[in-house]
């Protein structure tokens, strides 16, 4: 990272050299909520599968179907770096960093307590490596009583209505300049640069989910469950184990055609997960 920049904020650096129309969006449509574009992709996961059953075998393994698809997406994130920008102050912006945030559930049951976890991968880092992270973080949670942003949240919940009013519009006010301090936004998993669904642990579909105008992320994806589906694979016909993943996005931070050259670079990783065994290079195309 460079010298900071007049314009640059605490989380990310002003792009001077977008396109107009990507400058001028934020004032034509200037709340998040306003700009959402939604997809869901179905994927073959035959191939995940398979590599899945192949590192039960291995001592020590870790790598499950959840941390490999948040390897692939730290992955594309790597090489489509325009989804990790974001609008803030009528101004766009990319991150300095790739965050993910995910929910964890303490337990599974309707009175189980439930946290919300942001978490900074490094976009060299393999597999082996999102994965110790991701359940080294996830299994810390669990153990503990107040999680993830839980503290501040219960912080908050306990003022009265008119000065946590106030203290919100405040909050508003500072990330507008980017100045909202950063021990309140470092948990918060509406300030990364995805939000995760993990719908298939419920063993339940992926929706469509809404942005925050709050904070300043601009992608949520939903996960499904595994289902068979019946497709077209070299002129046959055959049934694959398939995962459907809801996407929601600001549209405001790339173009259409930009987004969907992404969403095949998460096919392409998927359909060769072995790929992710490797640090960070151009392996996989996005042309």
């Amino acid at each position: 990272m460079g010298r900071k920049r007049r314009k640059d904020r605490r989380d990310g650096y002003y792009l001077y050299d977008a396109d107009p129309m990507h400058k001028l969006m934020p004032y034509l449509m200037p709340k998040r909520t306003e700009c959402e574009v939604f997809l869901r992709e179905s994927v073959d996961i035959s191939s995940v599968l398979e590599y899945l059953e192949r590192r039960k075998a291995v001592e020590g393994n870790n790598v499950t179907l959840f941390s490999l698809l948040m390897a692939a997406l730290v992955r594309t994130f790597a090489l489509r770096p325009d989804l990790n920008n974001f609008i803030a102050g009528h101004r766009l912006y990319r991150r300095h960093s790739i965050d993910i945030g995910f929910v964890v559930k303490k337990e599974f049951s309707d009175a189980g307590a439930e946290t919300v976890i942001r978490m900074a991968f490094d976009p060299s880092m393999t597999i082996f490596e999102i994965s110790e992270r991701l359940y080294g973080k996830v299994n810390e949670f669990r153990a503990s009583e107040n999680s993830g942003a839980d503290g501040t949240i219960k912080k908050f919940s306990r003022y009265p209505r008119f000065l946590l009013k106030f203290v919100l519009a405040f909050l508003r006010f500072l990330n507008y300049y980017g100045k909202v301090p950063k021990d309140l936004i470092v948990s918060d998993p509406n300030f990364a640069s995805a939000f995760v669904a993990n719908m298939g642990s419920l063993k339940a579909n992926a929706p469509f989910h809404h942005l925050n105008n709050w904070g300043t992320g601009s992608l949520f994806i939903a996960i499904g469950a595994i289902d068979d589906k019946v497709c077209a694979l070299d002129g046959e016909v055959c049934v694959r184990k398939c995962i459907d993943l809801a996407f929601t996005v600001d549209e405001r931070i790339a173009d259409g055609y930009y987004f969907m050259r992404s969403v095949r670079t998460v096919k392409e990783i998927l359909a060769d997960p072995a790929v992710l065994e490797r640090p960070f290079a151009a392996e996989v195309s996005s042309e």
